[in-house]
């Protein structure tokens, strides 16, 4: 029988009890940090992986936040712009309250003061509603224009555009002039007592004329009810011409004759007007009456066509966007430009060329209530509403349909990066709680294996030692 003292069987105990050592460190390492990947030995590609996550997550949350940040203006702006067209609804009522006849010069003066305190706090809403310092309402998100002909366009306000790579030019051309509605008289003074209605846009009014009465009388007579009816009597030539007083094919006019004689040229007892032909850079623009709207990829204007030039012959004229806007951006890459504006809602912009300026009804302007042009007022602060209300939309279309979306979008994908990452990086718990166990037994196994041989060795011991 041989004995001896062979240590291959301790050191392979105690190489087998470190690698269990430095396993077991390791997996309670990531149990404690709930990383699988704590270091780039770990798992080298997952290093790289991660790491191109972790950039796209940071982009994703500063994005958000932009976001976040514009649709805080917008709502800034939003609420402000809902107070605005309250104050006009107001406005556009007073008016008409004062065209009654039960309406005393009492109560039209009351309703005047009214409309004077309705038009000054719109115009301080407009100059005060700032976001971090900056106006919101009073044009200072609008774009800036050079090159506009003031004899041939009026009322230019451009929604959006992208002028990153420099201005952008439009070429406007007349196609074919806008038309009143229009029907005449030829046949000189009455020659009995005549009664007719006529319709307009506005309503429509009774008249009564006796025999005798000329044509510059008619005219007069049905000029007085200009407001109530929306139509125009001029005479020329000896002819008796009435005309819508906007161009368009929304508008329209008809007499009636109830009592006597007044036969319109040709039999002609009703009409309609027509829309101006326009065209912007070559493509159809979209109009109503001398009302131009344009829109084609990142530009969007409207603007309306001066009388001279949108009743004319075929003609053109450009102007260009030279900047501006607010500069409302989601993230570094300037595809996500907003490339939305906002025109100065100030009274001295609401309404238009055609109808007159939401100033003008303020005491002593041309269309207050002292003089008389009730209907006239109505309609301005009604074009006054439906431009705040058209810019509204806008906003409101950016927020829900670009910046909300968009966010929406974010956070899933954020959602899918997190969880791709998380694959990579965080530890399954209940794989690595499992392994954990595993490595304690063998941690407590190779302790034993190492107590047994040294309990052999000295047993060995003790043999020589007898």
């Amino acid at each position: 029988m041989s004995v001896n003292f062979n240590t291959t069987a301790t050191f392979s105990a105690l190489n087998a009890l470190a690698k269990v050592s430095t396993a077991l460190a390791l997996s309670n390492q990531r149990l404690a940090t709930g990383q699988r990947v704590t270091r780039a030995a770990d798992d080298p590609a997952g290093i790289v992986a991660a790491a191109e996550f972790d950039r796209s997550l940071a982009e994703i949350d500063a994005t958000t936040r932009n976001g976040q940040r514009i649709s805080s203006i917008i709502d800034a702006a939003d609420g402000a712009l809902s107070q605005v067209s309250s104050l006009l609804g107001t406005i556009e009522s007073k008016a008409l309250a004062a065209a009654g006849d039960t309406a005393t010069a009492e109560e039209r003066a009351a309703y005047q003061a009214e409309i004077d305190s309705a038009i000054a706090a719109l115009d301080t809403l407009v100059n005060t509603t700032t976001f971090q310092g900056r106006r919101l309402l009073d044009g200072g998100l609008g774009f800036t224009t050079s090159g506009i002909d003031a004899a041939k366009l009026a009322d230019v306000r451009v929604n959006s555009a992208d002028t990153g790579a420099g201005d952008v030019s439009l070429q406007v051309n007349l196609v074919a002039a806008a038309e009143k509605a229009v029907i005449s008289y030829s046949n000189g003074a009455l020659a009995d007592d005549v009664t007719f209605s006529l319709t307009g846009e506005n309503g429509a009014e009774e008249f009564s004329f006796s025999s005798g009465a000329t044509v510059d009388q008619i005219a007069a007579a049905l000029n007085a009810a200009a407001d109530a009816t929306g139509v125009d009597a001029t005479v020329d030539a000896g002819t008796l011409y009435l005309r819508s007083a906007e161009y368009g094919s929304s508008q329209s006019l008809s007499i009636n004759v109830t009592e006597g004689a007044f036969t319109m040229a040709g039999g002609i007892t009703s009409d309609s007007g027509a829309d101006a032909t326009v065209t912007v850079n070559g493509q159809t623009a979209s109009a109503d009456g001398l009302n131009v709207y344009f829109s084609s990829g990142d530009t969007s204007v409207r603007f309306a066509l001066k009388e001279a030039f949108g009743a004319g012959a075929p003609a053109s004229t450009t102007f260009s966007i030279t900047g501006g806007g607010p500069g409302w951006q989601l993230n570094a890459n300037p595809i996500n430009r907003l490339n939305v504006g906002l025109s100065s809602l100030n009274s001295a912009y609401l309404g238009n060329d055609a109808v007159g300026y939401l100033r003008s009804l303020k005491s002593g302007g041309a269309n207050d209530l002292a003089s008389g042009h009730y209907q006239a007022a109505a309609n301005i602060a009604s074009a006054a509403a439906g431009l705040v209300a058209t810019d509204r939309a806008r906003l409101g279309a950016v927020q829900s349909y670009t910046i909300d979306a968009t966010l929406s979008s974010l956070a899933a994908t954020k959602t899918a990066l997190v969880s791709a990452r998380s694959s990579i990086m965080d530890v399954d718990y209940a794989q690595e709680t499992a392994n954990n166990s595993r490595l304690q037994i063998l941690m407590h196994a190779g302790a034993a294996v190492l107590a047994a041989i040294n309990n052999n060795t000295g047993f060995i011991l003790s043999l020589l030692g007898t």
